[in-house]
């Protein structure tokens, strides 16, 4: 244990003061785009068939049908999701290259090996992964590949704090750890070829870029906790409940308790 004379001691020195000048120092954190160039690693070919698992509006679908020249399905449980993706994919003017159909990921309306990619974005904590990732196998071809993003626990989270995530965030608690996850793959027949465990990465590149705020979202939940009996008189526990796990989202990824991971999974021949 630090003693009260070895603290300030220490933060009185140059060192420690050079120590938090260091911590100004961007480490160049990889953003959103880099899960694109990870695709584009796997080499998919013109024509080809990418299922985008839990599409919401789209946008996944529409940027690796322009980039590659690929076919797509954009699938999601969501009525309103597939009603925007069939909007933007309009808008988009890729309503020949890309069908949006209404489905969830543990019951894909597809045949077995009619798919060569499938791309998934924070799905696979939301659903019973070892069902989930069967099916994932079962329409991939054999030696077709899967990239998944998911937004993992790690040993830092709290049981307390990973409950009520869990409760609030509508998430499968098998599904919210990296073994749970990776042996459901085992499990499907799908080999493992790649994880990268992004930790913080992407938050912090998103605030470097000024896209996101951290400390407004820190300053939110102080917010609703002192006013959390007039807010929950005006719009109801649930929604200020919700609301509040949401913004504990992004710290919690800026504190090394979550980790948004990805895996790149090969259907087994």
């Amino acid at each position: 244990m630090v003693s009260v004379q070895e603290l300030y001691e220490l933060w009185a020195t140059d060192a420690y003061a050079e120590l938090k000048d260091a911590l100004g120092e961007s480490l160049a954190p990889r953003g959103h785009g880099w899960l694109l160039e990870l695709f584009a690693e796997l080499q998919p070919q013109p024509g080809q068939l990418v299922l985008d698992i839990g599409a919401r509006d789209a946008v996944g679908a529409i940027e690796l049908v322009s980039r590659h020249d690929l076919r797509a399905i954009a699938l999601d449980p969501v009525r309103l999701h597939c009603e925007r993706a069939r909007q933007a994919v309009g808008d988009a003017g890729l309503a020949d290259s890309i069908e949006v159909v209404e489905g969830a990921i543990e019951n894909l309306p597809l045949g077995d090996a009619s798919v060569d990619w499938i791309w998934c974005r924070d799905v696979l904590v939301h659903v019973d992964a070892r069902q989930g990732l069967a099916e994932c196998a079962r329409v991939l071809r054999p030696g077709g590949a899967m990239v998944a993003y998911v937004t993992l626990a790690t040993e830092r989270l709290e049981p307390q704090e990973r409950a009520e995530l869990a409760r609030l965030g509508a998430i499968v608690p098998d599904s919210f750890t990296s073994a749970g996850i990776e042996n459901a793959a085992g499990e499907a027949g799908l080999d493992l070829r790649r994880v990268e465990r992004l930790g913080s990465e992407w938050r912090e590149r998103l605030i470097e870029d000024g896209d996101i705020d951290t400390a407004a979202g820190l300053l939110a939940v102080a917010r609703l906790d002192r006013r959390r009996s007039e807010l929950v008189g005006r719009f109801g526990a649930e929604a200020v409940d919700v609301a509040r796990n949401g913004f504990l989202w992004g710290a919690y990824q800026m504190l090394g308790k979550l980790s948004p991971t990805v895996f790149v999974w090969e259907r087994r021949a």
